[in-house]
């Protein structure tokens, strides 16, 4: 028997299929910007009149999601195809009635794989997205993405709305849900070729254009919230036109309410004798330009009405009213009670990015600067939250070596008796050019300073010159440097932030679990120490790399998948303050 023979057989390349499709889930949480590992499984379910000794087959076979699992599957699918609710539809045309069958068959065997991994998904913490059936030979076959459920603590999504009536469009409860339906749709996509998988998965589209087809789609949940209809116009491109467009050489701010216009949650301010149709972008751009932060453009999915805010008493819970939050050019939001859940910056879509916490600014600040006290710390964090919350870019440096900085850049700015940096006094002093120069306990030495330092590899064109500067300072430094950047796109930077510290008895365990692997079992080892590179020193290093070659010389079985991993070799930055004590 070969090594690698596959006992609970559906086709020759669902192993290959499985490895692509999760390759391509993970590099579509990528561009939404999220650090999390989805895993891909496959389950397959024995179709009536066909035999096999697997009347249930799950890929991959490693025990991680056992048979028992799905013990009572095919009686549960049969259930469900009794029950089903479209056995009472019945279509005016031969073609649709001749596919009913079908179309209840997939649906109740993803409907039963869904509640088969019920309880592994609550015991697991994770949440598991199954696409429809499809068969492949012998099996109705069900791609299933399991997601960690703490993205969804990080990203709440909607309510689930119910209205009655499954057969209607409601939306997607998040950005996250729409991506999940597109990579399923293209996973079925892909099982309608001959041997799915043999090709490298190529006919599936790359994540970005995943992720765009999935923002547009996503912005269909608004809209129908608002129209309480499917509502075909793609709103994404559109605020993205709007966005983009400049009026007299200003870039688009404001806000603009997606609600119903005769509903009583908005209070009209001044309301157009004739709407203005978003499909006049740069008419739209320049009512835009009316909108300030308290009073916000009124629009449904087709026509903008006036200028109006939502009344106090308004129910957020009904999740009826969105708005999208113009913050700059090509850069806008949409948000619904209080979550942001999508942000678009040039045309690109992403998951809003986690603000940095006190906790990972206090151990952060406390790691560069040791003598800090816990007082300091607690007034940094208070500083930090001023200059994010400002409307304009601006720098703070806190350098250990500040009083010496300070007299060296004397020519660069403008130096200050030295006085503790309050809330007040940083309102005032970050409305002029140029960065001010902290001491790790908050005393203030200087403001408006041009800094200096050579360019490093770090430096990158794609952000703008405030951050390189401050990159560079920090860099150029011996003694300990920490730069708190906010750009004119609200983007918010700590640097350095210093990457989370681990334990040592971690690496031992996860290299000597390498060392001991063979080409069945290494993957787990092999994954942790690849996302963990930064922490390991010389001889480590060397450890790891005879095991992958070892490991990567083993004898494989003709088509065998192999991942041929990058040799590591030590981080220059890496010392010992990143291990845990």
């Amino acid at each position: 028997m070969s090594r690698h023979a596959i006992n609970l057989y559906m086709w020759g390349y669902q192993q290959h299929y499985r490895i692509m499709l999760e390759f391509h889930v993970k590099e579509v949480f990528k561009r939404l910007g999220v650090d999390v590992a989805p895993k891909v499984l496959l389950v397959g379910a024995l179709a009536p009149q066909k035999i096999s000794p697997n009347p249930v087959c799950v890929e991959p076979e490693d025990n991680e999601w056992p048979l028992i699992l799905f013990a009572d599957l095919l009686d549960s699918i049969e259930a469900t195809v009794k029950n089903h609710c479209m056995q009472n539809v019945f279509y005016g045309d031969g073609p649709s009635m001749r596919d009913k069958p079908g179309i209840i068959r997939k649906d109740s065997v993803a409907t039963a794989v869904r509640e088969s991994l019920s309880l592994f998904d609550a015991d697991n913490g994770v949440r598991s997205f199954c696409s429809a059936a499809h068969l492949v030979d012998d099996y109705y076959v069900v791609p299933v993405i399991q997601i960690p459920e703490s993205v969804f603590q990080q990203f709440p999504p909607l309510k689930e709305t119910m209205n009655g009536d499954p057969r209607s469009f409601s939306g997607y409860r998040s950005f996250i849900h729409a991506c999940m339906s597109i990579l399923l749709s293209e996973a079925i996509d892909e099982l309608h070729h001959s041997d799915p998988g043999r090709s490298g998965m190529k006919n599936m589209r790359k994540a970005g254009e995943i992720v765009r087809d999935a923002a547009s789609h996503f912005m269909h949940t608004p809209g129908a919230a608002v129209m309480n209809q499917y509502i075909h116009t793609d709103l994404f491109e559109r605020f993205n036109m709007i966005s983009s467009l400049m009026y007299e050489g200003v870039e688009g701010k404001g806000q603009l309410l997606l609600a119903n216009p005769d509903s009583n949650a908005i209070d009209f301010v001044l309301r157009f004798k004739e709407p203005v149709l978003f499909r006049e972008p740069r008419w739209a751009r320049k009512i835009l330009q009316m909108a300030a932060k308290d009073i916000a453009l009124i629009a449904d999915s087709e026509c903008i009405y006036g200028l109006g805010k939502l009344k106090t008493e308004y129910d957020s819970s009904l999740q009826n009213v969105f708005l999208i939050a113009f913050l700059d050019h090509y850069h806008w939001e949409l948000r619904c009670e209080d979550k942001v859940l999508l942000v678009s910056h040039y045309g690109e879509p992403k998951l809003p990015q986690e603000s940095i916490t006190r906790d990972q600014f206090v151990v952060n600040y406390a790691r560069v600067f040791p003598e800090s006290s816990v007082g300091d710390q607690d007034h940094l964090w208070g500083l930090f939250n001023i200059a994010i919350r400002q409307n304009h870019g601006s720098m703070i440096i806190v350098a250990a070596d500040a009083a010496m900085e300070t007299q060296r850049l004397t020519q660069q700015g403008t130096v200050i008796e030295p006085i503790l940096m309050t809330e007040e006094l940083l309102s005032r002093v970050s409305d002029i050019d140029g960065t001010i120069i902290l001491d790790p306990h908050g005393i203030c030495h200087a403001v408006g300073v041009i800094l200096d330092g050579a360019a490093t590899t770090d430096c990158t064109p794609s952000r703008g010159s405030r951050f390189n500067s401050g990159l560079r300072y920090v860099n150029a430094g011996v003694a300990g440097r920490l730069a708190i950047v906010v750009s004119e796109d609200h983007t918010v930077d700590i640097i350095p932030m210093l990457l989370p510290q681990i334990k040592r008895d971690d690496i031992e365990l996860n290299i000597s679990a390498l060392e001991r692997a063979t080409l069945d079992d290494y993957h787990k080892a092999r994954n942790w120490l690849d996302g963990n590179r930064f922490y390991f020193n010389d001889e480590q290093c060397k450890r790891i790399n005879s095991a992958l070659d070892r490991i990567e010389a083993l004898p494989k079985d003709m088509g065998e998948i192999t991942i041929i991993t990058r040799r590591f070799k030590p981080d220059p930055s890496m010392e010992d303050s990143y291990y845990l004590p």
